[in-house]
């Protein structure tokens, strides 16, 4: 233990002991690290009073490039890890490097050849075959260990590698093979194509190949996307269907983003069918297509997210914003996701016979008015109606910013929010206030409290309440801090779609990020 506890002292003081970067008399910024060296860090740190639980996780990257040539690492210090098993991967104390790469890169942007070896991400279209990234906040990271090839000649784009990913018990074991091409036939069009393979380590078991067409105009104010994907396992087919499909799974998405003047619309269509494309052990996930669920900016709204499920969803999105004059804009969002009827391939394979429910349905508007450069008024209103938690909820929310001096604002947010239980008929409600002071862009202090007010049963109510002071600071140009202190209420925090469960927090927190 006393060597993990040194490694992130020492980090962290040589990060917080590194001089600024200071200035010329022409304004640039001096060198302070080798040309083609870069280095970001990242630490959290948090205990937790009640439980008496301390976490430490820290980021440490290097990237080093030199002509065609480019190498880099992660060096990963967790002392202890969150014991999420989800988040935690067996690694409960544990430092070593986690990310290694070399990469050439031959030729230019146009028309050249990339070659990879190590660890690496990959993103094809909207991630409905391939999406291996990295979210912190998540702690998603499905990254893989391999070779990954890149060229691109007259309009042609080849994408192949083979790779391992890392599952729930830190184990490289499956292999997966993927080879894309997309070409440009003429300037705003283009096409392309996706076939990827996951070779299980079981002997005897069968691979499972997915792939895809995609289709990408851009024109006038237009701007069009369309994907169309299969799934295929031979032993499904065989044992489920009887060699009478040739498919077990198949998606669908599109987009239409449309522009004219200071008219803005989106509109989205999904359609995913048994499509989740996974590890043998199902704890690692490839692709994480588009989940057309409403990103909020504000805390009570994200109360009640709902997972992504890229078996048994279909629905839609439309959304719309409009800028009325210099100093008003209206946006709004319409989002419905349902489950998929009996005769799809997914309720085929469990054998089941559900009839189709509306797992989400969400409505949003938002009214920004600038009063002159001293004042910003915004009004919101959020409906959300979630299956998994059975409730729907009604949040009106009120903004107010208030600018003085060139770098001075106070920031004040209202959100009250009403639930209610369709299965029990409980109803209660939820407040929340924040004030923020922000002196950019240097120093921010920020205090949130939180009320929810229950009556479980008549005439008696029960009340909870959260609160925390949040600080945050620049240290030179290079390195950002916050510091929490105080309660949290416990909650879901998801990003498109993917989510993790944070528990109730009553204690510290430190989070610092260092670039140079």
């Amino acid at each position: 233990m006393y060597s993990y506890r040194f490694s992130a002292i020492f980090f962290f003081l040589t990060l917080v002991l590194i001089p600024p970067v200071s200035f010329g008399q022409s304004g640039n910024r001096l060198q302070i690290m080798p040309r083609g060296l870069g280095f970001s860090n990242q630490l959290e740190y948090s205990y937790n009073i009640d439980t008496k639980r301390e976490i430490l996780e820290n980021w440490l990257n290097l990237d080093y490039s030199k002509g065609i040539f480019t190498g880099g690492l992660r060096f990963d210090i967790f002392q202890p890890n969150d014991p999420d098993p989800s988040i935690s991967r067996g690694k409960d104390k544990y430092a070593e490097i986690d990310f290694k790469y070399f990469k050439v890169d031959i030729g230019d942007q146009a028309e050249g050849l990339d070659i990879l070896v190590g660890n690496y991400y990959a993103l094809l279209g909207r991630g409905m075959i391939i999406k291996s990234y990295e979210d912190r906040n998540i702690r998603i990271d499905n990254n893989l260990l391999g070779l990954k090839v890149i060229g691109k000649y007259a309009g042609l784009t080849l994408t192949a590698f083979s790779g391992m990913p890392e599952n729930s018990q830190a184990e490289r074991k499956d292999v997966l093979h993927l080879a894309d091409l997309e070409y440009r036939i003429i300037k705003g069009l283009k096409i392309g194509g996706t076939y990827a393979s996951n070779l299980p380590p079981t002997d005897g078991m069968a691979k499972t190949d997915m792939a895809s067409v995609r289709l990408i105009p851009s024109f006038w104010d237009l701007d069009l996307y369309a994907e169309y994907g299969v799934k295929m396992n031979s032993d499904v087919q065989k044992n489920v269907f009887n060699d009478s499909e040739s498919k077990i799974g198949e998606g669908f998405y599109s987009n239409l983003n449309f522009y004219f003047g200071s008219l803005s619309l989106l509109a989205e269509y999904k359609y995913y069918d048994n499509f989740s494309f996974t590890s043998q052990d199902g704890t690692v996930f490839y692709n994480t297509p588009p989940s057309l669920r409403i990103e909020y900016a504000y805390m009570l709204p994200n109360r009640h997210p709902s997972p992504l499920d890229p078996n048994n969803e279909q629905g839609f999105q439309l959304a719309a914003g409009y800028s009325v004059d210099i100093d008003t804009y209206l946006d709004a969002a319409y989002t419905i996701t349902k489950t998929l009827p009996e005769d799809s391939y997914f309720q085929r394979v469990l054998n089941s016979s559900n009839p189709v429910q509306t797992q989400l349905e969400e409505f949003y508007f938002h009214a920004q008015r600038d009063w002159g450069s001293t004042l910003t008024t915004i009004a919101a209103l959020a409906y959300n109606k979630e299956l998994s938690t059975n409730t729907k909820n009604v949040t009106p929310i009120l903004e107010g910013r208030y600018y003085f001096g060139d770098v001075n604002t106070i920031k004040v947010i209202v959100e009250h929010q009403q639930t209610t239980n369709w299965k029990t008929d409980e109803k209660y409600y939820s407040d929340v206030l924040s004030v923020e002071y922000l002196r950019s862009p240097n120093f921010s202090v920020s205090l949130v409290t939180e009320l929810q007010t229950k009556e479980p049963e008549p005439d008696h109510t029960v009340r909870k309440f959260w609160g925390f002071i949040q600080f945050g600071y620049k240290l030179g140009y290079h390195t950002d801090l916050s510091i929490l202190l105080g309660t949290r209420q416990a909650g879901i925090i998801c990003i498109g779609g993917v989510c993790r469960y944070e528990p109730e927090f009553r204690g510290i927190e430190v989070k610092m990020l260092t670039r140079l």
